[in-house]
């Protein structure tokens, strides 16, 4: 493990433990856990898609890259099937079906993703996290939410489409067009993108931190779903990413972003939709706060999988 790993872990541990005291101490609470959600999601990220692609991306690399996207969007159907059977050999109906694919399937792309990809492969990573971002989040608002309307008895609406074009990926496709006509943002306002860009990853292991001081096992399932979950996060998904990072035969220093990005810790935005179909979320903010904690043990596991690419 890297010098430059471990300063990334223990500033992870530091402001992720802060985090934690505030939500304990009761200086934050859940309504603070939701502005900081919605500002990292709708503001930071977007600020981080326009500023990266406008200094770290190229035209080149946009071209080249629908077989990366595609990829990965294959790694997590074939994750998600296997999700299903599990979840079927468990039992598992209704709501509590869709949740646990889910749960399974989706990865913490940005709130996780981004200070551990940046402490891993350098600011160079993160134009290569966009992709894999941009794949989790197509599947997730298509497959992941078909799975929970129809785990509810609805069909897969025009609405739930719509929001594959949240502001993160509205901010990105702005950052390509911009990039492809050559068009210079004034100097105020690009320094605005990286004040905002800056903000993202302290703010998320801050968040993270909050979210994991509401770990209560009185919201956890059974020790068997849990572990299957678990399992399905760090090992199925990873492992189903290398094989396929093989087949497609993806450059290594994209493949490597991707194999960690395919095995971080329970998405945040799952509990948030389970919600909104009228299911309960504590489990899955459980399962994300629980998977966030233990992602922090395994990085090694990821770091030996890389050396077969």
């Amino acid at each position: 493990m890297t010098t430059q790993l471990q300063n990334t872990l223990w500033t992870m541990l530091i402001l992720g433990i802060l985090g934690f005291i505030l939500k304990k101490t009761k200086v934050t609470d859940k309504r603070t856990d939701k502005f900081l959600s919605v500002l990292l999601v709708n503001v930071c990220t977007p600020a981080l898609m326009i500023h990266t692609t406008l200094t770290s991306f190229s035209l080149s690399i946009f071209r080249s890259s629908w077989l990366s996207i595609l990829m990965a969007i294959v790694s997590m159907v074939v994750v998600s099937t296997l999700a299903y059977g599990l979840a079927k050999a468990l039992q598992k109906r209704g709501m509590e079906l869709g949740a646990f694919v889910s749960m399974g399937t989706f990865s913490n792309a940005i709130f996780i993703g981004l200070p551990m990809i940046t402490g891993i492969f350098g600011e160079g990573g993160i134009p290569y996290l966009m992709l894999y971002y941009i794949a989790n989040t197509l599947t997730f608002w298509t497959l992941g939410i078909y799975l929970l309307s129809k785990s509810h008895g609805q069909g897969f609406s025009s609405k739930n489409l719509l929001k594959i074009f949240n502001p993160p990926i509205l901010s990105f496709i702005l950052g390509i067009i911009l990039l492809t006509y050559g068009v210079s943002l004034p100097s105020y306002v690009f320094s605005s993108l990286e004040y905002l860009k800056s903000l993202l990853t302290p703010l998320s292991l801050l968040f993270m931190g909050s979210v994991i001081g509401d770990l209560s096992l009185k919201n956890a399932d059974s020790p068997v779903v849990t572990f299957t979950i678990l399992l399905l996060r760090f090992v199925v998904s990873p492992l189903v990413c290398l094989l396929l990072l093989k087949i497609f035969a993806i450059p290594p220093e994209l493949g490597k972003v991707f194999l960690v990005c395919s095995g971080l810790p329970v998405m945040t935005n799952i509990s948030i939709a389970i919600g909104r179909y009228g299911g309960n979320p504590s489990y899955a903010s459980f399962m994300t706060a629980l998977s966030t904690v233990i992602f922090m043990f395994i990085i090694p596991f990821y770091l030996q999988l890389m050396t077969f690419l």
